[in-house]
């Protein structure tokens, strides 16, 4: 039992490692690129996105990536249970993509529904419409690639 709980934190340490590392090359090429302080990308990832797609993003992210490393560590016997808990990781990052997606642009259109339309008010009506279909679409472009990424990675050590 003890090495069991021994084994599973090694896995948690280092897959909070990759993560961690990953952040920080994430951070660390947009400052080299943009010049601007990495502070930016958090508002602005905070204030386009939203706090609740960003920490179930990061919640799935490191699931998918628990499981990839237990699927390389595993033996033959939960392989399987590993490659299809991977999978599901990856499935629902897209599934909550589509649905922050779908929900955007739900608000914008009903918004726009309910909104009176007259030449005083058109541009901040069209100035949060955009404002939801931004949030919509860039849902969509971070969580879909990154599901596929993580699925592909899955599926290459499952079967080699």
């Amino acid at each position: 039992m003890i090495n069991y709980i021994k084994n599973s934190m090694d896995n948690i340490s280092q897959v909070l490692s990759l993560f961690l590392g990953i952040s920080v090359l994430v951070l660390g090429a947009y400052v080299i690129v943009t010049g601007n302080h990495p502070n930016e990308l958090v508002n602005w990832s905070i204030s386009i996105l939203g706090l609740s797609f960003i920490i179930t993003l990061l919640v799935l992210t490191f699931g998918s990536i628990f499981s990839i490393f237990k699927l390389k560590n595993s033996h033959s016997n939960t392989n399987k249970f590993w490659f299809e808990t991977g999978i599901q990781f990856a499935n629902s990052i897209s599934t909550l993509a589509l649905t922050f997606t779908l929900l955007m642009i739900s608000l914008g259109i009903g918004e726009l529904a309910i909104s009176k339309l007259d030449i005083n008010s058109i541009n901040t009506t069209i100035g949060n419409l955009t404002n939801k279909f931004s949030m919509a679409f860039l849902t969509s472009v971070i969580g879909l690639p990154l599901s596929s990424l993580l699925r592909s990675i899955l599926i290459i050590i499952f079967e080699y």
